[in-house]
């Protein structure tokens, strides 16, 4: 385990990341498709209470205007709600707080951009892949000296304290030669490392430009993506997180037919990160 220091953190930053990122308008699919799939599911017509942050430009947002919740993840899931004929309710909270939601049983799975890692299959069903996110090294505005992992040697890399990126780090860096900084709250990362209170972060090729003009911080996305995570949805391995996760897979499926995770994706984000 490499080593880490633990910061506590006073940064104040600002946490919206919302940016319309061609958000053109989709049309919703006609009741046809709503209803493929739903006749043939479990019975169950028990809502699907899904947690999610409400925080995460793109995927989760919670609208400024109205308090609701609108993103990729809330169209998707409200879809696949109403193809299987079960009303969606949604749990926000902050992360890791929505995947400890899951843990304790208080809802039935997570959309929030979670990635599939082996430690987490161990402990959860998850869906079919519906998403790739690409991950860049981020550093100050004037930093010309870092644009590798191997850049990264002897210098402080700010991270969540449970990022996925320590499961590919184990590998970009076995020896331990980058000082990991773990961090509590992920708003204040990239604030340390606009002020060079770190050498570098992490972070979404999607998310680089909207938290930089959103937050104003002189910050830039260097390089090669370091890693491609896959998204997943977990589901308690149970017999009726089974259930439910067989459901969803079949739903996807059609959404990916049809064209519908294409569509959804270029609303939000611009192009179909799964091509």
């Amino acid at each position: 385990m490499k080593k880490s220091v633990l910061v506590g953190l006073s940064v104040v930053l600002v946490a919206g990341m919302m940016i319309g990122c061609s958000k053109g308008n989709v049309e919703e699919k006609t009741e046809k498709k709503e209803q493929s799939v739903s006749k043939e599911k479990n019975n169950s017509q028990d809502p699907i209470v899904i947690s999610t942050t409400g925080q995460h430009a793109f995927f989760s947002e919670t609208n400024e205007e109205t308090g609701e919740l609108e993103g990729f993840e809330i169209e998707v899931r409200e879809e696949i709600g109403k193809r299987l004929g079960r009303e969606i309710k949604w749990e926000t909270a902050g992360f890791p707080g929505v995947i400890e939601l899951l843990e304790s049983g208080r809802v039935d799975t997570v959309a929030d951009q979670i990635g599939i890692t082996e430690e987490r299959e161990e402990k959860y069903y998850f869906s079919d892949v519906y998403f790739y996110v690409p991950y860049r090294i981020v550093v100050a505005e004037d930093n010309n000296t870092i644009e590798t992992v191997e850049d990264l040697y002897g210098k402080k890399l700010g991270l969540l304290s449970d990022d996925i990126a320590y499961s590919y780090f184990d590998e970009l860096d076995p020896d331990g030669k980058i000082e990991y900084v773990n961090y509590e709250e992920s708003t204040a990362v990239p604030a340390d490392v606009a002020m060079r209170r770190l050498d570098a972060t992490l972070m979404s090729s999607l998310h680089i430009e909207s938290v930089k003009k959103e937050s104003g911080l002189e910050i830039k996305g260097v390089g090669e993506p370091v890693y491609t995570e896959n998204a997943g949805y977990p589901f308690a391995k149970t017999e009726e997180g089974k259930a439910l996760r067989d459901d969803v897979n079949e739903v996807l499926k059609e959404l990916k037919e049809e064209g519908f995770m294409k569509e959804t994706a270029i609303k939000w984000f611009g192009f179909d990160p799964m091509e």
